[in-house]
């Protein structure tokens, strides 16, 4: 909620790698020292993954992904066992 009351927009995410990419998305290219990318869609927010890099620092990049966002504001924890 905001101050004034009202409802943020809520943001749908879902995790893919990057060979599983939806229709429509347009190619990229990694950055170097990068395993993990954002893409804005109109109805979701996509959290790209490198095939085979679930190691630790795909996790630290997640992890400071994470604590950006919730910082920022942009998403925050909602207690799910109401």
């Amino acid at each position: 909620m905001t101050e004034d009351g009202k409802a943020k927009k809520t943001v749908r995410a879902r995790i893919v790698f990057s060979d599983e990419l939806p229709s429509g998305c347009q190619p990229f290219e990694w950055p170097e020292d990068r395993n993990m990318m954002e893409i804005e869609l109109p109805e979701e927010t996509l959290i790209v993954v490198k095939p085979g890099s679930m190691e630790r620092p795909l996790y630290d990049e997640w992890n400071r992904y994470l604590d950006r966002v919730t910082g920022q504001g942009n998403w925050r924890r909602e207690d799910a066992r109401r």
